[in-house]
C-alpha cells in the first residue's frame, strides 16, 4: 500500500513538474535586469502555512487524494483538499493526540455528506505524514 501512494505522490508531482514547463525563451529572459517573482496567496491560508509545506507534495497529495477518493473529492476544489494536509500538519506540530488529529481529518475529508471510514482516514494520515516538515 505504502509503494501505491508514493507512486502515485511521484507520478502526480512529476506530471505537474511536466506540465509546467514552457519552450518559450522570450518569457523567461530579463535582458540582465533581476526580476522579481510574486505569488498570490490563496484566501484562507496564511503565508506561514504555504511556506512550512512543500507545494509540490500539496500538489502530489491532491493527486493521490483525488486518485485514491473520487467520492470524496468529487466537486471539490485543490484549495480545500490541501487544506487537510496544512491542518494536520499544524495539528501535529501542535502536539496533538493521533486520535485527535483522526478526528480532525475525518471532519476535513467529509464532503457532500460521504464520512471517511477509519481506513481511509488512517491512509489520508500516512499520505500527510510525507507533507508535513
Amino acid at each position: 500500500m505504502k509503494k501505491t501512494i508514493a507512486t502515485i505522490m511521484i507520478v502526480g508531482a512529476v506530471s505537474t513538474v511536466c506540465a509546467c514547463g514552457s519552450d518559450d525563451d522570450a518569457q523567461n529572459q530579463d535582458n540582465g535586469r533581476a526580476s522579481q517573482v510574486t505569488m498570490k496567496m490563496p484566501a484562507g491560508t496564511s503565508t506561514g502555512d504555504m511556506s512550512a509545506v512543500d507545494r509540490g507534495k500539496l500538489t502530489a497529495f491532491v493527486v493521490a487524494f483525488r486518485t485514491r477518493y473520487p467520492d470524496l473529492s468529487r466537486d471539490r476544489d485543490d484549495q480545500d483538499i490541501k487544506e487537510i494536509v496544512l491542518d494536520t500538519c499544524d495539528d501535529i506540530a501542535d502536539g496533538d493526540t493521533r486520535q485527535q488529529v483522526s478526528d480532525e481529518i475525518r471532519d476535513q475529508a467529509e464532503h457532500n455528506g460521504l464520512v471517511p471510514t477509519q481506513a481511509q482516514i488512517d491512509e489520508i494520515y500516512d499520505m500527510v505524514i510525507p507533507a508535513c516538515p
